[in-house]
């Protein structure tokens, strides 16, 4: 099982004429998400509505009841999902991108883990760890370390295994998000029932990124316009405060989506003007129908993108 981080790290995506066939699996709280797409052609997808309770912090609680949902419409589904890409779910995953010391001798593969644990306050005992290497600065070394939750790894897994689903590949949200908008330098707040993520994104890698779960309740309108305007600020403001490459460019653009968004776009334009930052539109480059619901499946749409 891999845990991946963009293809072709650093750089935008480029689109070929690949014709494979790939299929996606997200989850959500309440909410099943699968697509199919023959290179950027999309055959097929669900977006499935679930009991509640079925799920815990944006993971599956009930993982055999969910996979049985998933299970009946599977036969129906233009498509196989024998080889499937899937998103970590939940809200406790992170990445950082470290610095360290440039000096002989010394480990990755020991130091990485060490300063990972400091800074970011996981575990390998509940963490998966994965790092990978960025382009040094003077006598510094880069490392971009990613965190998945095991916990989470193992809800999605074995929720795809029950539903007859072969997960071959997972990756965290931030880098599916990125590779959806294909932009090199941006904010992206990506909004699900129960919570967001707030990623920035620089050279085309997520660079920055904070989670926010507020749970199952219902949140009005114009208190998660103020919410997402709060973390999409904090996380901008983190950003320009540890960067060695100096503040976020006042004109990197906000992208803020997801199914909430979906439902009610004015809230992305209400909180990019509440930042003073751009807002774009998702314009993903897949041959879709006109109704496609392309802020329900958003991060399938960049998992897809991945073995473009």
């Amino acid at each position: 099982m891999a845990i991946s981080t963009l293809q072709r790290l650093g750089n935008t995506l480029s689109l070929g004429q690949n014709h494979k066939q790939v299929a996606s699996f997200t989850i959500e709280h309440g909410v099943i998400k699968l697509l199919v797409c023959r290179g950027l052609q999309v055959l097929d997808y669900r977006v499935l509505l679930a009991n509640p309770r079925f799920f815990r912090e944006g993971q599956v609680g009930q993982v055999a009841r969910t996979a049985a949902l998933i299970a009946n419409v599977l036969p129906g589904m233009a498509g196989t999902f024998q080889r499937v890409v899937g998103a970590v779910p939940g809200f406790q995953n992170s990445l950082r991108l470290l610095e360290l010391p440039r000096a002989g001798g010394l480990n990755p593969n020991v130091v990485v883990p060490q300063e990972a644990s400091r800074a970011m306050h996981v575990s390998l005992e509940t963490y998966h760890l994965s790092w990978y290497r960025r382009p040094d600065r003077l006598d510094r070394t880069r490392w971009l370390v990613l965190a998945a939750n095991r916990r989470s790894i193992t809800s999605l897994v074995d929720t795809a295994r029950m539903a007859g689903m072969g997960v071959t590949t997972l990756e965290l949200r931030p880098f599916a998000l990125a590779r959806a908008i294909n932009q090199p330098d941006a904010v992206i707040a990506w909004v699900a029932p129960d919570g967001c993520d707030v990623v920035i994104v620089k050279e085309s890698v997520p660079v920055e990124h904070q989670s926010l779960f507020w749970g199952a309740e219902l949140v009005e309108d114009a208190v998660l316009v103020d919410r997402l305007t709060e973390i999409v600020g904090r996380t901008i403001a983190a950003y320009d405060t540890t960067s060695p490459e100096g503040p976020l460019p006042e004109e990197a653009p906000l992208y803020v989506c997801g199914s909430p968004i979906g439902r009610t776009p004015d809230i992305a334009r209400q909180v990019a003007a509440n930042l003073q930052r751009p807002a774009e539109e998702l314009v993903p480059p897949l041959e879709c129908p006109a109704d496609f619901p392309v802020q329900d499946l958003i991060v399938n749409i960049g998992l897809t993108l991945r073995e473009a």
